[in-house]
């Protein structure tokens, strides 16, 4: 329910010619990169991912690849789509941000697979084409603690 009201709040700005992701203040863009992520994750749209959302593979092709394998595997838990709870986003420099994201991943009759909330952080930097993520799991996020912006580096 959540999730969908989420998702809902986030088509009402393209609705009412509100600004676009490209024009949002940068924290906000990064959160609406990783809904739009997950848009495309809950398709289980490997070549969309690898394309408009990460740069952690050495060619598109090999990153749809290797994302297509991670869905079958998925797919193979009986996994459908995912629950987002929460996001939290940070600037961690000029052209860098960091993500991370509370989730469930939901079988199609709405059962969680185990753990029935799950945690993941994200390194992410911009490109000429926007916001893409760098990292998948950058540590430092749990499920029974909440999300906060990692410490800025000690100069």
């Amino acid at each position: 329910m959540r999730f969908a009201l989420s998702f809902a709040l986030l088509a009402l700005p393209a609705c009412a010619g509100m600004p676009t992701a490209s024009s949002l203040a940068p924290e906000a863009a990064v959160a609406q990169h990783m809904w739009d992520y997950t848009r495309a994750w809950n398709r289980h749209d490997s070549a969309t991912i690898a394309r408009d959302f990460y740069r952690t593979g050495p060619s598109v092709e090999e990153q749809t690849a290797s994302l297509e394998r991670g869905f079958v595997s998925l797919r193979e838990q009986g996994y459908h789509h995912s629950d987002i709870h929460e996001v939290k986003s940070c600037i961690t420099g000029g052209n860098t941000a960091w993500a991370a994201m509370k989730f469930s991943r939901l079988k199609q009759n709405g059962e969680p697979l185990p753990p029935t909330i799950r945690a993941s952080s994200y390194t992410l930097a911009k490109f000429a084409d926007g916001w893409r993520i760098t990292k998948v799991g950058a540590g430092g996020v749990s499920a029974e603690a909440p999300l906060a912006c990692p410490a800025p580096a000690s100069p």
